[in-house]
């Protein structure tokens, strides 16, 4: 998806989407919602926009960081589901500045999945959340 803010309720109703597929409580499918919200909005702090994206379309340079010039960064969402845990992963371009981990939004991250982890991959920041299922069950 694009990297812009009116792509996040994209995000949001995909993180509903697999918390009622894992059969999540309400109140834990709330928190994924938050979580995914708040990954997602730690990279529009700082992404630079140029304009529409060509990273995962065809003829694009997928996974390598790179965008076509006069491009949009892209942002993946992506949902792994373990035995004992879910990992969300966001990956996107970031700025100078990421990531900002003394913010609000990564005081939220922590208060509600089990783990935040991040690192920098080929010029792209990645964000991972690790939560535990065991602890959002009912």
């Amino acid at each position: 998806m694009t990297a812009d803010k009116d792509y996040l309720a994209l995000a949001r109703t995909s993180a509903t989407h697999v918390g009622e597929l894992l059969g999540l409580p309400p109140a834990r499918v709330a928190d994924l919602r938050l979580a995914v919200n708040e990954a997602c909005a730690c990279f529009l702090d700082t992404a630079a926009r140029r304009g529409p994206s060509t990273w995962g379309r065809r003829g694009g340079d997928r996974g390598r960081g790179r965008f076509a010039e006069g491009a949009a960064e892209a942002m993946e969402v992506s949902y792994d589901r373990y035995p004992a845990e879910l990992q969300v992963t966001v990956r996107s371009a970031i700025g100078e500045s990421w990531p900002v981990v003394n913010a609000l939004g990564w005081e939220v991250l922590r208060a509600v999945v089990g783990e935040v982890r991040f690192n920098v991959q080929d010029g792209l920041g990645v964000l991972t959340l690790i939560q535990p299922l065991a602890d959002w069950e009912v």
